[in-house]
């Protein structure tokens, strides 16, 4: 088992609160007053992240840093970089 950090930002880099972020076989969060979430996630699975019931990632969970960073891009999300 692994913790995951996902922060949420606007396109210019400011932190979004209040937004709906889904990972596979776990309950929806919110983000934080940072943009933030974190979930306890197992290692080595097939993995999706849901940013506002849109789907921004797949894969494996072995490709995920220990903090992922989501930019919004219109009405999407784009994993932008990696902590």
């Amino acid at each position: 088992m692994a913790i995951l950090k996902i922060k949420v930002i606007d396109a210019s880099g400011t932190d979004l609160p209040g937004q709906t972020v889904k990972v596979s076989g776990i309950d929806a969060l919110q983000t934080n007053a940072q943009g933030m979430v974190q979930f306890l996630i197992e290692n080595g699975a097939g993995f999706e992240i849901f940013i506002n019931g849109k789907s921004c990632w797949l894969g494996d969970t072995i490709a995920l840093a220990k903090q992922e960073i989501f930019q919004q891009s219109g009405d999407d999300f784009t994993r932008v970089s990696t902590q």
